[in-house]
């Protein structure tokens, strides 16, 4: 068998749901196999981490999807056991499978976002498109670097010895084989990048991808598809879920064969995450009101009508 379906799979794993009062933030997710002969995504919506901390992260695995579940059933509880963690301090530094790891934890007003691999995390910022991560790849310059003095070297195509085409990642013990070196300078290192937003009435969501979603289209055009459909509305006058506009997303994204470069063939993973509580009550239109007001100032009207003549045939 292939890397490739002869058909692909887009049954979609999908949900939403909203955190506690203190950290209202609905949220929609959806993942699909698509072409991959397996799904080797996972990821985590946790939006009562603690009491004050949601974490949302997508793990986009390789090679297995071991790691990538490994990680999102235990690193929500790492994280947690971290001194760094308990003391209010979240920046932290942080086989053949494994897996990328973007993590956001919101506490406040305040985002932290952590990133080891070519998954992403994106921000609306009055409808810009803020990256909270970097996609490390084996070609840049300080990647490089690591990797060559690790005793690596990156082929043409981009990747490390011919193998992974990403420079960051948990697992991997294949590429961390230098007894010399500590982990995080290894070929392939699982410290990340950290980031850290404050949140304003400016921000309006975020997106946590995997690079199935990124390869497709541009952190703003994925900003741009998301805005276009946030506040369009069902029959009854309700919002759309969040998790139904994902599913679109990801079925724009696939692509229609596997005759390409590859490019919409991958797995697919996403999570919107909106900052603010999201009104879903259809709003009164405002011709019902004024429909309402002129049959109100007309029955006034005729009542006052009555009474005239009703005294004026008295009279």
């Amino acid at each position: 068998m292939g890397a490739y379906l002869s058909q692909p799979n887009t049954v979609k794993c999908s949900g939403d749901g909203v955190g506690a009062s203190r950290l209202p933030l609905p949220y929609g997710f959806s993942a699909m196999q698509g072409w991959r002969v397996s799904m080797e995504d996972a990821h985590n919506c946790i939006p009562e981490l603690d009491s004050e901390t949601a974490m949302f992260s997508v793990y986009d695995g390789h090679g297995g999807e071991e790691v990538a579940l490994y990680c999102a059933k235990y690193l929500p509880d790492i994280i947690k056991d971290q001194k760094a963690y308990k003391e209010g301090k979240l920046q932290k530094p942080g086989s053949d499978s494994g897996t990328t790891a973007v993590v956001a934890l919101i506490r406040g007003k305040q985002l932290i976002v952590a990133n080891a691999g070519d998954s992403r995390c994106v921000v609306s910022e009055a409808g810009k498109a803020l990256d909270m991560s970097y996609d490390h790849k084996p070609e840049d310059e300080v990647e490089l670097a690591r990797i060559k003095n690790a005793g690596g070297k990156v082929t043409m195509d981009g990747r490390v010895n011919g193998g992974l085409n990403l420079s960051r990642a948990i697992g991997d013990h294949f590429y961390k084989r230098n007894k010399n070196l500590p982990p995080e300078e290894q070929m392939i290192s699982a410290l990340p990048d950290i980031k850290v937003l404050t949140l304003t009435d400016d921000h309006e969501f975020m997106v946590i991808a995997c690079d199935g979603i990124w390869n497709v289209m541009s952190s703003q055009e994925v900003i741009d598809f998301i805005q276009s459909k946030i506040s369009q509305r069902d029959e009854n006058g309700e919002l759309r879920l969040l998790s139904s506009i994902v599913e679109e997303l990801l079925d724009q994204c696939l692509a229609p064969d596997t005759s390409g470069d590859g490019t919409g063939c991958d797995n697919m993973t996403c999570i919107i995450i909106c900052f603010k509580p999201r009104n879903t009550a259809a709003p009164q239109p405002e011709s019902g009101k004024r429909k309402l007001e002129e049959v109100l100032s007309t029955e006034g009207a005729e009542e006052n009508g009555n009474s005239d003549k009703k005294k004026a045939k008295r009279d």
